[in-house]
């Protein structure tokens, strides 16, 4: 139920390919990359290396030259391309319901109605359709990569015990900001691939020392995925820095630079920017429990919001919200649980769960509302203002650990994958 990607599905409006104009009658597009069964176009590539210099122009930002940049940008759209073709093959679907209710978000994230969206769009010489489609493969690929890290990560309770060990409970409150190039190595590399690559990260430290800039060495050099963003890896505490980094950037000063560090995917070289003290506030967090209802191919929107109508109106004529939740909530998270959310801190949930979560007091129950997952009503059992206690700050750091993980898990997952597929590159980008 907590909000995952809400803020990427707001980039959409922004990041999603950006459909122009048809192209000219007689046109004829060609192919530049084949990704197993699908294929990458020309234009498409075009499409993207436009709208990344459009951006980081906007934001007064350097990048490659144009053949590194058209590089770049292509190993992006194979690794797309094999990410959505993965998730159809698991068998991952976006319902229309779920993309529906996406684009109605995105449309109220730009104080827009649904059709005025649409006209915006289509102001900027964007087509509806397909950019509907970026959303809907933006979706596909965030609910394949979620699905693999639920079931690949676990962080223990040793492990958070051996970071703040390490490191102690106060680090929660460090912020760090690095910039990252890596310099690859296949899977295998033979000595000789291992040796080449370690001269070449040895020459970026040696030219990064004598004044090169950081941010177009990486966007020249780099095969990280912020390759493109000069690799800044922003504002990151220590838990979600990678733990071949973090004792590292203890070490050195904010401005230097580090040697060489071998990992799995390669050698990597790291520049730390900055360093901030981050302040502790007092949280508000609420204990509330809820009933949803999602829409289906057997279920209208209106069939489903009827439905938890009723179900409400037999919960405040006595029945019991917890057997009520287990017999007929759609939310597998808390379905088992009686529709306990357990404590839920402000700012955490989808807007609209969270917009009537603060508007019920405590004791009370909502009306019936809506979310891009479906129909609910919840009830506030109670509510607290928590202090930063050394058990919220473990499981802050348990938190961190876990994004650090995902991002490490998922980069090695993709990398498998892409090594795995056939891609067949027809034209040199």
């Amino acid at each position: 139920m907590k909000s995952l990607i809400f803020s990427l599905l707001l980039c959409c409006s922004y990041s999603a390919a950006q459909a122009q104009a048809p192209a000219p009658a007689g046109y004829i597009d060609s192919i530049i990359a084949i990704v197993e069964d699908n294929v990458i176009t020309n234009s498409e590539l075009s499409r993207e290396v436009t709208r990344i210099r459009e951006e980081y122009s906007a934001k007064g930002q350097q990048l490659a030259a144009s053949t590194t940049l058209n590089r770049q940008v292509l190993e992006l759209l194979i690794v797309k391309s094999i990410l959505i073709q993965e998730a159809e093959n698991r068998g991952v679907k976006i319902t229309e319901t779920q993309l529906n209710d996406t684009m109605q978000n995105l449309a109220k994230r730009n104080n827009k109605t649904l059709a005025e969206f649409r006209q915006l769009l289509l102001a900027k010489g964007l087509e509806y359709n397909v950019f509907r489609e970026d959303v809907k493969s933006e979706m596909l690929i965030n609910t394949i990569k979620n699905s693999y890290a639920r079931q690949n990560i676990d962080i223990t309770d040793q492990e958070v015990d051996d970071f703040i060990t390490r490191n102690g409970s106060d680090t929660n409150s460090l912020e760090y900001r690095l910039s990252h190039i890596l310099i690859a190595l296949p899977d295998g590399a033979s000595s000789e691939q291992v040796t080449e690559a370690r001269i070449k990260a040895e020459d970026i430290i040696q030219k990064l020392k004598k004044g090169a800039s950081f941010t177009l060495m990486a966007a020249e050099y780099s095969a990280g995925s912020n390759a493109i963003e000069g690799g800044d890896l922003g504002w990151r505490k220590l838990a979600e820095i990678p733990s071949i980094f973090s004792e590292l950037i203890q070490n050195i000063k904010v401005g230097e630079i580090s040697e060489s560090i071998r990992s799995a995917s390669g050698f990597h070289v790291v520049k730390l920017v900055d360093k901030r003290d981050s302040e502790q506030v007092i949280v508000e967090q609420s204990r509330a429990r809820h009933i949803l209802i999602t829409p289906n191919e057997l279920m209208s929107n209106e069939q489903a919001q009827q439905k938890l109508e009723k179900i409400r109106e037999e919960f405040l004529q006595g029945a019991d919200f917890a057997e009520l939740a287990k017999k007929y909530s759609d939310d597998p998270g808390s379905k088992g649980l009686g529709g306990d959310l357990g404590w839920i801190t402000q700012g955490t949930m989808v807007p609209a769960f969270e917009k009537a979560l603060l508007a019920t007091k405590t004791g009370q129950t909502s009306e019936v509302f809506r979310s891009r997952y479906g129909w609910h009503f919840l009830q506030v059992q109670d509510r607290k203002k928590v202090d930063e206690t050394d058990e919220s700050k473990r499981s802050k750091v348990r938190e961190q650990l876990q994004k650090q993980k995902e991002r490490e898990v998922l980069e090695l997952w993709q990398k498998r994958l892409r090594d795995q597929a056939f891609v067949k590159i027809i034209t040199d980008a």
